[in-house]
């Protein structure tokens, strides 16, 4: 992988999770004004006949239904990722790979060395 790809996978328990239909987003949203990059990454499911349709969003390759967000792409170049799903108390909660500060770590240029092998 070179230093601009990256990848997005579903585990097993996350494509089990998603219903039919249903695709997962991983999204930015913008925490400030003054420096573009600065935001937070989120995720969620999301019927994808919706996804197909909102601005910002692009499907990414592979056999998973997931899309991101446009202004997260140069934050996961050169990165692997991986989206687990499981049920707290019957709710669905989707999660990442990615470290739990991950958005501010992004911005100031402080994340871990790449996970790429």
């Amino acid at each position: 992988m070179d230093a601009y790809d990256f990848d997005v996978r579903l585990t097993p328990a996350a494509r089990q999770m998603l219903r039919p239909g249903e695709a997962l987003i991983l999204d930015w949203h913008r925490m400030a004004v003054c420096c573009a990059g600065a935001g937070e990454a989120s995720i969620c499911a999301m019927k994808e006949e919706k996804a197909r349709g909102r601005k910002g969003l692009v499907r990414l390759k592979g056999e998973g239904p997931i899309y991101a967000a446009r202004a997260i792409f140069p934050h996961l170049a050169g990165r692997e990722v991986r989206l687990d799903a499981r049920k707290t108390f019957g709710i669905r909660r989707f999660s990442s790979d990615l470290p739990g500060d991950f958005g501010l770590r992004a911005v100031m240029g402080y994340l871990p060395e790449r996970t790429v092998r």
